[in-house]
C-alpha cells in the first residue's frame, strides 16, 4: 500500500524528535524560560552583580523586549515557520514548534519595568535624598581602620565617626542599595555580595562590624573583598 502525504508528514514529525530536534515547552513553563534567557542574555552584556540584574539593566531588557514585540506584530501569522507560531502538539509529552508571541515579550517587558522599579523603591527607601557623591563611596572605605578574618566571614573595625551602629547601618544599607540602581566599577565590594548578614556595635572609640554570608563557599570572597576596602580606606587616610 502507497503511503498518503498525511502519513509521511506524521513520520518526518516524530523523526525528528527522535533525532533530538529542539522541543517547545507547555506555554506556563516556556513563559519562565523566556524571562531567564532575556536575564543571562543582559548580563552577559552588562556584567551584572552578583545580586542580579541592576535596574538600569532591567529597563534595557524591557526595550529590546518591546522592540521584539513590536517586530513580531507585523510579522504575517499565516505561516507555519512564523516567529509567531504556537506550539503545535504532536503527542502526549511531545511538543514541537516555537513560542515567540508579541504578547509573551510585552509581558517580560512588563516583569523587568517592575523589577527596576522595585530596585528605584529600595533605593529612595533607603537613601532619600542624599547626595549622590555621599551614597556612592562605601563607609567601610570612609571609615575602616582594620580587620580580621572570622569562621564564617570577616570582623572590620571602624573609627569613631562611622557611628554610632545604627547610623552606620542605615549608611551600609544605603549604599548596597545604590549599587543596584546601575553598573557601579564595585565588583570588589563586599556589600554587593548575596545573603550578606551585617551587625554592628561600639562606643566613642571605636565601632565593631561584622560581617557574614549565607553560602558558606562564599566566605573566602568575603574576606577578599573587605581586605580590598580596608587596603583602600588606608590609601584614603
Amino acid at each position: 500500500m502507497r503511503e498518503g502525504a498525511a502519513e509521511r508528514a506524521a513520520r518526518a514529525r516524530v523523526a525528528s524528535l527522535e533525532s533530538g530536534a529542539e522541543l517547545a515547552e507547555p506555554r506556563g513553563m516556556q513563559r519562565f524560560l523566556i524571562v531567564l534567557t532575556a536575564c543571562s542574555t543582559a548580563t552577559a552584556e552588562h556584567a551584572a552583580g552578583p545580586r542580579g540584574p541592576h535596574a538600569d539593566e532591567h529597563l534595557a531588557i524591557a526595550e529590546r523586549e518591546d522592540a521584539r514585540a513590536e517586530e513580531l506584530a507585523h510579522w504575517p501569522d499565516g505561516r507555519l515557520d512564523a516567529p509567531n507560531t504556537a506550539a503545535m502538539r504532536l503527542g502526549p509529552g511531545a511538543w514541537h514548534g516555537t513560542w515567540d508571541t508579541a504578547a509573551e515579550h510585552r509581558s517580560n517587558a512588563r516583569y523587568h519595568r517592575t523589577a527596576a522599579a522595585q530596585l528605584e523603591a529600595e533605593y529612595e527607601a533607603a537613601c532619600g535624598d542624599k547626595p549622590g557623591a555621599v551614597v556612592s563611596v562605601s563607609p567601610l572605605e570612609l571609615y575602616g581602620v582594620g580587620g580580621t578574618p572570622t569562621a564564617d566571614g570577616t570582623l572590620v573595625l571602624l573609627g569613631p565617626e562611622a557611628g554610632p551602629p545604627e547610623r552606620l547601618l542605615l549608611a551600609l544599607r544605603c549604599h548596597r542599595a545604590w549599587m543596584m540602581l546601575g553598573r557601579t566599577q564595585m565588583d570588589d565590594c563586599p556589600l554587593d555580595l548575596p545573603g550578606l548578614r551585617v551587625g554592628a556595635q561600639g562606643d566613642a572609640n571605636q565601632i565593631e562590624l561584622t560581617l557574614t554570608i549565607d553560602d558558606k563557599k562564599l566566605v573566602p570572597e568575603l574576606q577578599r573583598r573587605t581586605a580590598h576596602d580596608l587596603e583602600a580606606a588606608a590609601h584614603r587616610h
